[in-house]
This record gives structure tokens, sequence and C-alpha cells, in this order.
């Protein structure tokens, strides 16, 4: 499918995230094909691209010039799901539906383009992009080692914000809870132990954070998220394990939750293992990035419930903010979907702050 419309850059934006949406990119998928995509994209721009991290979730930076602001995103998505009612890529009324429109190859295609027009004007500017940020964020840690990250101008990221700037967002704390058991056959279920059973009990202890939080972007929030145990119906499960994912505000830290968890959960019982942690970000919001976009878009100043691979980036560079196309509550859900409008807005708001820079 492609986009026709009056707008040229309009049209290059969009038939660029249809590409990138045709290109199964999840969790479970092998990235090489995207990331080769990306890789011939930048390149036939002029830009240098090179390649790190995990060779099963490759990152790469690409640079144009020294210095400059450079654009980060990734390019991985959570699993497409079911029920849909929209095809992959299907256009209607100025919206793209599809995984990953929102969250966020449709920012990955108004980078690419904002890219393409800076190298036309001899403006430096770089763009980082990572295949494992619904996962690990390993590849933005990986970047954060380059000079060219360590020097950039400032790093925008622009994961779904409906194009307000995020200047600090929750830490993430991640674990596995799993309970042990005693097989028996389940018609004399007393000579055995149920694993299940058993956490159900320490998932009643955690209950209250898994409630609606009085404020989403302030407080502690927990989610139950996956859930396994038990291998047949007639016998009593000697195993149960759940994912739970925590976020939490500054200045808890990743060592603050798991001590609360382990006082929430008593001693013994279980085991815990931590799937990974993040701390929160915060940048300033006085800086003259968000003055810029405030003038520009005219949109506010916000804190998000979400995390990004701003925390990779925070110690070498801290000069990060979060601004891009798509609602925050499309991420994940069905019918994803991005505003095509939002997208050309984006295009503009980055190549407005890496001429700004550039005069210094």
């Amino acid at each position: 499918m492609r986009y026709k419309t009056a707008d040229p850059m309009t049209k290059k934006i969009t038939n660029t995230l249809l590409e990138l949406l045709t290109i199964d990119s999840d969790n479970r998928a092998e990235k090489s094909e995207i990331i080769r995509y990306a890789i011939d994209r930048l390149r036939g721009f002029g830009m240098k691209v090179e390649e790190v991290g995990d060779i099963g979730t490759p990152a790469i930076i690409a640079t144009y010039g020294t210095g400059g602001i450079a654009f980060s995103g990734h390019l991985d998505t959570v699993p497409i799901g079911d029920g849909w009612s929209r095809k992959q890529g299907e256009i209607i009324k100025g919206r793209v539906y599809g995984r990953g429109a929102a969250d966020m190859k449709g920012a990955v295609a108004s980078m690419t383009h904002a890219a393409e027009t800076l190298i036309e004007e001899d403006v430096p500017c770089s763009i980082m992009l990572t295949t494992d940020e619904e996962e690990r964020m390993l590849g933005a840690l990986a970047l954060s080692r380059l000079d060219g990250v360590k020097k950039a101008t400032a790093i925008i990221i622009p994961e779904p914000t409906a194009l307000n700037v995020a200047f600090k967002e929750k830490g993430v704390f991640r674990f596995r809870l799993i309970t042990h058991g005693l097989a028996a056959h389940s018609s004399q279920s007393w000579l055995g132990e149920n694993a299940i059973t058993k956490m159900h009990s320490l998932l009643g202890r955690l209950t209250d954070l898994a409630q609606t939080p009085k404020g989403p972007t302030e407080d502690l929030t927990m989610c139950f998220a996956t859930i396994r145990g038990g291998t047949k119906n007639n016998v009593v499960p000697d195993r149960c394990e759940t994912e739970i994912d925590v976020r939490f505000p500054a200045p808890q830290t990743p060592g603050d939750i798991d001590e609360l968890l382990r006082k929430r959960l008593g001693n013994g019982g279980y085991d815990i293992e931590i799937i990974y942690g993040l701390d929160a970000f915060q940048s300033n919001p006085r800086s003259w990035i968000v003055r810029e976009i405030g003038s520009l878009l005219g949109t506010d100043v916000i804190s998000v419930p979400y995390a990004t691979e701003a925390p990779r980036y925070v110690k070498v560079n801290p000069r990060i903010f979060i601004c891009g196309p798509g609602e925050p509550r499309m991420a994940h859900v069905v019918d994803e979907y991005v505003e095509i409008d939002k997208l050309e807005m984006t295009y503009r708001m980055l190549v407005h702050l890496a001429r700004r820079a550039a005069q210094g």
C-alpha cells in the first residue's frame, strides 16, 4: 500500500511508516530484516552507520557531521495480539493503524525524514535505533558508551506523548515470583502441596499495590502480567510463577522496590527472580528545548507513567526530552494507530530543534 497526498513530505513519512509496519519486529521476531532496512535507508541519505549490541537484538547509531541533536527510537514492538478490527497498515480518516504505529514506528518514520532534510541542509544530526526497548533496553546501554551519544547537543525520544514534552518518567522493576509445591494425584490433594494456592496467598499481600492509583504518574503501580502453574488437571501443581511489573516514581530506586516486596511477602516459601530494573528519570523542564517545542507546537510539559530508554542515556548525557506523535494510551493496545498530521508535526519539530542547535 502507498499513501497518496499533495504534500510530498507527508507522503514520504507515511509511506516509510507503512513499509516499517510490514516488517514483523516483535520480541519473538528476527530483527535482522528491520535493522537492515533502517541501515540501508540512513546510509542512502549519506549517514555513517555503526552497529552495536547483541547480535540478536542489535542497535545502530547513524551520524551526519559532529554533534547536533540526536533522535532516539526503537524498532521493536509488542506482539500484535488478537481482536483487531483494522488491518495492519490500514489508513482511515487520517489515521494509520498497525502494531507499532504509535509505539513507535510512526516516530521513526518522522525521524528518518527529518535526518534526510537536515543532511540536505548540511545540519549535523544523529539517529539511534534499538530493537529491544520492549524487553531490557540493552541496545540503548550499548549505545550510551559511544561518543556520538555523549556529545549530542540533546537527545529527543519521540515516544507517544500526544506531542507534549515529557521531562519525567517512572522507573521499572520487573520480576518473577515463584512458588514450589509437591505433586500428587488431585483425588488425594492432601498428599501434595499446591503451588498455585501458595501463589494466591502471596499475591493477596500485593493486591492493594495493583489497584488504580490516585496519581498515575506519581504513585507506585503494579501489574500482575503473566501467571503459569500446573501441568494437568488431575495433578496437584508443584510449581507456579507470576511475572509482575512495578512502575515507581523518584526518588525510589529498584533496590527500594526489592526491599518493599520482600517485606510484604515475608520470609520463605517463594523465590524472586529479578528480570530487570530501570531507574526513574527526570530532566530540566526549563531547558531551551522545552521552550522551543512549546513555542512551535503549543503543547504542555508533562510527566508520564511509562519508561523510555532515557535512563540508559542519562548518565552520559542528561539533556534528554520525550516528545512524539500518538496518544500514550495507544501503546500496546488493539487497533493501535497514529495520526498522519502528528507525524508531519513531529518531523517539523525535529528539524526545527536541529537547526536551532546548529545556530548555537
